[in-house]
């Protein structure tokens, strides 16, 4: 290399240096760094089991960096040194080339390491010097500070989110426990079972937070999260049971309705028209009362909290009154069908009397006969409607053709 390039290579490795350093001294001012560790006026923190284990090398891992971070820092002050003393105008191949030798080849002397006796040969010595270059050092000096960083980042957002999280879930818990109280749960263990978790959890939160994350991760948010799929699933299957028994009760009113209608119609039917043939019974008031006891039953059933049986049972209960309401509303329609033929008539032989009267014809003798006849048996208890209809109709073809 030239000076030239010599003194580029030498910019380049200040600039280097210097963002290490920075990034370095970032991350030791980290006030979880500073816990981890006891500096900076914070109390070492006493660690324990998952985080323990993760910490403790990551913690080595960083005063190893800020060793290697001193090597980089001698070796290019040791080149600064050595590039200060060449000449600008002259300047020394020799040192050019140790400027070059120092910055790109293993000049950084790391560690002695001590060679075990069972990896010796007679010949090995008892110990070496891993030698390695600068830009080789940096590398391992990345890696390291990534594998580091993540985890003391790791057990920063730990510390920072688990008490939230903790508190937040104790509430949730508590919101549980009032909605399978609105089931008709008293105490679920589920429940209780989480709240002594998260007690135990609360005290390892200092000690072990990345080990309450996994437990936290790995047990309770699972089971929160079945437990409240389990207590909302019941919750909309009453609130659907709910809507079924105010459905149920909609039913019933509009059945007891019909079945009145229907009797009332049958009542008068009888009474008012002769042929009773096409008349169909209404059903048995005990049929209607064993309905209403067994939908009792079912609302009784359900305020026990008994879920499963009574929701068979309600559709069991709204297929039977549905049934009903179909048998009842044709009884309805068959009984209330002789009415309004007898009102059917009446309204049409006044019709047609009208017409009479408007064509000048009321005084034709066989016209009143027939209207005084038709009149009699649609005004009169028991109605024969088959002898009425004729009437009417004879009324009305000699109303039309005049004879």
């Amino acid at each position: 290399m030239n000076l030239e390039e010599i003194d580029g290579l030498l910019a380049d490795w200040k600039k280097k240096i210097d963002l290490v350093g920075q990034n370095l001294i970032a991350l030791h001012e980290l006030s979880t760094y500073q816990k981890l560790t006891g500096v900076s006026g914070f109390s070492k923190t006493q660690l324990q089991g998952v985080t323990y284990t993760r910490v403790i090398p990551v913690l080595d891992m960083i005063n190893e960096l800020f060793g290697h971070f001193d090597l980089l820092v001698k070796t290019l002050e040791k080149a600064t040194q050595l590039r200060s003393s060449i000449s600008l105008f002259l300047p020394s191949q020799q040192k050019l080339q140790e400027i070059e030798q120092i910055l790109t080849q293993p000049s950084i002397q790391l560690a002695v390491v001590e060679t075990p006796l069972s990896e010796r040969g007679l010949l090995t010595a008892t110990q070496t010097t891993d030698a390695i270059a600068p830009q080789e050092l940096l590398v391992r000096m990345k890696k390291a500070y990534e594998m580091a960083k993540q985890v003391i980042l790791s057990v920063d957002e730990a510390w920072s989110r688990l008490h939230p999280i903790l508190e937040h879930t104790e509430v949730e818990i508590q919101k549980l426990q009032k909605l399978a109280n609105s089931l008709g749960i008293e105490s679920l263990e589920e429940l209780s079972e989480m709240s002594h978790k998260i007690t135990s959890l609360r005290a390892c939160v200092e000690s072990d937070p990345l080990g309450v994350t996994t437990d936290f991760s790995r047990e309770i948010l699972p089971q929160l999260t079945r437990v409240r799929m389990s207590l909302e699933q019941m919750a909309k299957q009453r609130q659907q049971l709910q809507e079924k028994f105010l459905l149920a009760h909609q039913l019933q009113s509009k059945l007891l309705e019909l079945h009145h209608q229907a009797t009332d119609a049958f009542t008068e039917s009888t009474l008012k028209v002769v042929d009773h043939s096409m008349l169909q019974i209404p059903l048995q008031s005990a049929q209607i009362e064993a309905l209403s006891s067994w939908l009792s039953r079912l609302e009784t059933k359900f305020s026990e909290g008994l879920v499963n049986p009574v929701q068979v049972g309600l559709e069991n209960w709204l297929t039977k009154v549905k049934e009903y309401t179909i048998a009842v509303e044709k009884a309805y329609a068959a009984n209330k069908a002789p009415l309004e033929t007898r009102a059917e008539l009446r309204g049409r032989l006044e019709a047609l009397k009208a017409k009479a009267l408007a064509r000048g014809r009321v005084e034709d003798a066989t016209l009143s006969e027939l209207a005084f006849q038709a009149q009699q048996l649609l005004y009169t208890r028991p109605t024969p409607l088959n002898q009425a209809a004729e009437l009417v109709s004879q009324y009305e073809k000699r109303l039309n053709t005049g004879e």
